[in-house]
């Protein structure tokens, strides 16, 4: 039995390089795969593995990074990048009282699952392992350390592709750069590695020769989807784990019941949740920290940024919900725009081009096309008329509007706020309401019509004879 086999791991993370194949001035592990960074992929699964500790070595955009982090995990600054093995040592300090298995993974590779992780963990207790490498075997090893074994299949050593022979880069057995490590072996190791190699830095995967050479047991188990072990150093690479991320996220809500009409063309992020029976058409993004209840009928071309959805909806194609919660059996567009953390209530409906903002809509009220509130606070079971607006801006200023229960607004008409239109009020079509309106009222502010007998035949004879164009 493998002293630390019950005790939970601590696990580094290593995120202190350059990035210069980015091209970015964001720290490469603040890149985003899915809606996540890719330092947050790392750490949601460390967390999952049980880490007792996570350290994380920052070096380049340490402010951000550290800012990033907040209170997930340590952090220790490696402020001169002297390669893999000198980042592990600089996170020695946090280590220093930790006795049990460490963990090395990095902050560009995303796409390990916990369920590998655990696998590679298990190995390696049950072996009884100093060191256990997570490897990966491709058909094209690329620039990737290989890993070489004896004629028996026995760990020997991880040669960098700048420091291997030509027989052994046709190696296709390569590191992925994930391990596992006794802890008092790898503090030994460490201690006797150096840098003499083609870029002068202290490789960590030399740290396995070191144990080995030493009569220590180093195992290497294989990675069951290569993929996983992509590690993301240009945007080529990033859009390539963009696509497995999203397709891992698709297909893992067809299993729990929803249904995709288009799989490929829909974008779902990490961190969105979808109950069972619903149906998403094609070309819709589900974003952010986006959750979407049982039941509904997303059509075409919807986008949901950080919404919450209730059960039984129905949004019509191209409605937007941006940072807005819509409730139980509502029914929104097509071309809706819920934004400004807006709420809908259970039953309503926003017609075509409708378009709410910082605003609340009560039970059952009905909302038609082409109309605009911001900044309202709208009652049960009302009714907003085609084309009306509430003008809550007055160029220096945002005020509300309050419509109470059952409030009927005519088509067209102006809110101008500050203003509140009482329980039960009307208000005429074509209206601009300057002042409250009170319960039970019905209130009209348009000019009185004026008909101007004979104005159209005269106008008609004036253009007899032109050409109207």
């Amino acid at each position: 039995m493998h002293p630390s086999a019950d005790k939970p791991p601590a696990c580094v993370i290593l995120a202190a390089g350059q990035g210069t194949r980015m091209k970015s001035s964001l720290p490469k592990p603040l890149h985003r795969v899915c809606g996540r960074t890719m330092l947050d992929h790392v750490l949601g699964t460390v967390a999952q593995v049980g880490a007792e500790l996570t350290v994380v070595v920052v070096g380049v955009g340490a402010e951000q990074l550290v800012a990033a982090i907040g209170d997930r995990a340590s952090t220790c600054e490696q402020a001169e990048q002297l390669g893999t093995g000198h980042a592990v040592m600089c996170a020695g300090a946090a280590l220093e009282d930790f006795s049990g298995d460490v963990l090395v993974t990095y902050a560009d590779v995303p796409l390990v699952t916990a369920e590998t992780l655990s696998r590679l963990l298990a190995h390696h207790r049950e072996a009884g392992a100093a060191a256990t490498v997570l490897t990966a075997i491709v058909d094209d090893p690329l620039r990737y350390g290989r890993i070489v074994r004896d004629a028996s299949g026995r760990f020997l050593a991880i040669v960098e592709h700048n420091d291997a022979t030509a027989e052994q880069r046709a190696i296709c057995e390569i590191n992925t750069g994930i391990c596992v490590f006794e802890a008092s072996a790898l503090q030994d190791a460490l201690a006797r590695i150096g840098n003499d190699n083609a870029k002068g830095e202290y490789y960590l995967t030399d740290a396995f020769g070191v144990l080995v050479a030493g009569g220590r047991m180093v195992e290497a188990i294989a990675i069951g989807d290569p993929d996983e072990a992509m590690g993301v150093n240009t945007r080529v690479e990033l859009a390539a784990a963009e696509r497995i991320a999203r397709d891992r996220v698709r297909e893992r809500l067809m299993l729990e019941g929803v249904t995709l009409i288009d799989p490929p063309s829909t974008f779902i992020d990490a961190d969105v949740s979808v109950g069972g029976d619903t149906v998403i058409g094609p070309g819709c993004q589900l974003l952010g920290q986006t959750t979407v209840g049982q039941g509904c009928e997303i059509r075409g071309y919807v986008v949901l940024r950080d919404a919450v959805v209730g059960d039984r909806v129905l949004l019509r194609d191209h409605t937007v919900v941006d940072t807005g919660t819509v409730g139980d059996e509502t029914q929104l567009g097509p071309f809706a725009l819920v934004r400004g953390g807006s709420v809908v209530e259970r039953g309503c409906k926003l017609g075509s081009s409708a378009e709410i903002n910082r605003t609340r809509l009560g039970e059952g009220t009905k909302m038609q096309h082409f109309s605009y509130l911001g900044d309202a606070t709208v009652g049960r079971n009302c009714n907003i008329g085609a084309g009306v607006i509430t003008c809550n801006y007055d160029g220096h200023d945002k005020h509300p509007t309050v419509l109470e229960d059952d409030v009927f607004v005519g088509s067209d008409s102006i809110l101008i706020a500050p203003v509140t239109v009482g329980a039960g009020a009307f208000t005429a079509a074509g209206s601009v309401i300057t002042h409250d309106v009170p319960a039970g009222a019905l209130g009209v502010a348009r000019a009185k019509q004026t008909d101007l007998e004979g104005w159209a035949v005269k106008r008609r004879k004036q253009w007899e004879g032109r050409d109207r164009r």
